[in-house]
């Protein structure tokens, strides 16, 4: 099946495979077969896209430094799940470049700290940002789940989603 064929432009593609991400993930009842088939054809579009710009016009230009800055965010986010797996009672919850932490995390104060974790007393949870936010905190949780996705953790599980 061709997932995005009727996508002309990387932004679009990114735009199209968020929205098949959201509506074919197994915990929204897709397969595990159609999301592998969308990532491997997402991957090969994007390498098209990548492929087909010149030197002069993505070599350092604006799109090529968005993707090395989304992995770097990627990564970010990923150690910080990973420097609080072992804590018990935590719900775990990543929400686009964010890792959102509540459950029983009073005496994990120590650790989320150390881990580069906020509390955000408005929310009444802990945050790592895993890249600068210039939003005043207005949004509601489930906005920002409808706007960036969300994958929630689970201990057996880390940094896949439950």
């Amino acid at each position: 099946m061709n997932y995005f064929q009727h996508v002309t432009t990387a932004d679009d593609l990114k735009s199209e495979y968020r929205k098949l991400c959201k509506q074919y993930h197994p915990d929204k009842g897709g397969s595990t077969g159609q999301m592998q088939a969308i990532n491997a054809e997402y991957e090969r579009r994007m390498a098209q896209f990548l492929s087909g710009k010149s030197e002069g016009e993505y070599g350092q230009g604006k799109f090529y430094k968005t993707r090395q800055e989304e992995a770097e965010v990627e990564r970010k986010v990923r150690e910080a799940v990973e420097k609080i797996a072992h804590l018990d009672g935590l719900d775990v919850e990543i929400i686009g470049a964010w890792v959102w932490v509540s459950g029983d995390t009073r005496p994990h104060k120590d650790a989320l700290k150390a881990a580069g974790y906020w509390w955000m007393r408005g929310r009444g949870m802990w945050a790592f940002k895993g890249k600068y936010s210039s939003g005043k905190g207005n949004t509601s949780m489930e906005e920002m789940r409808e706007k960036y996705g969300s994958e929630r953790l689970t201990r057996t599980r880390t940094l896949k989603a439950s």
